[in-house]
């Protein structure tokens, strides 16, 4: 993959490249730095009563980059990112699957974590509509109990 050059403007696919690296790292921070200042994160699957729509880097990090039980658990072998170009050049469509090891059991994992429709502009993103597998993710992770109970409360 080739980064922009010339002052250009990194294209919706290079964006995702560098959320797919930070992603593999688990480096929050440098996923983040991808929104542009008003970026939009959003995850239209919340559940009533939860915030579904962060407005804003400074809303987008405190989400982004807080404490995760999941992820201390999960060790992120490889990333990968089908990246779907829409008839808009600023759009795309990205799934990104994670392969990776349990620590807690020693158990391998492969899964779909999540499919994003991704608005890049000027090389910043400016709207990030996420659908993610917490489900699977609460799986993989061995804490479906947890999560389940989460739910209920």
């Amino acid at each position: 993959m080739t980064e922009a050059t010339n002052g250009s403007a990194a294209t919706p696919v290079e964006v995702v490249e560098r959320l797919r690296k930070a992603m593999e790292v688990k480096d929050r921070a440098a996923f983040v730095d991808e929104f542009a200042a008003d970026g939009v994160y959003e995850l239209p699957f919340s559940l009533a009563g939860a915030p579904s729509t962060y407005t804003g880097i400074d809303e987008v990090r405190a989400l982004l980059v807080r404490d995760n039980p999941m992820s201390k658990v999960m060790e992120f072998n490889r990333v990968s990112a089908e990246v779907h170009q829409s008839t808009d050049p600023e759009v795309v469509t990205v799934e990104f699957t994670i392969d990776g090891k349990n620590n807690s059991s020693g158990e391998s994992f492969t899964f779909l974590s999540s499919v994003g429709v991704i608005r890049v502009r000027d090389g910043k993103i400016v709207h990030y509509r996420d659908y993610p597998s917490m489900l699977r993710g609460a799986q993989v992770a061995g804490m479906l109990k947890p999560f389940a109970e989460s739910l209920a409360k």
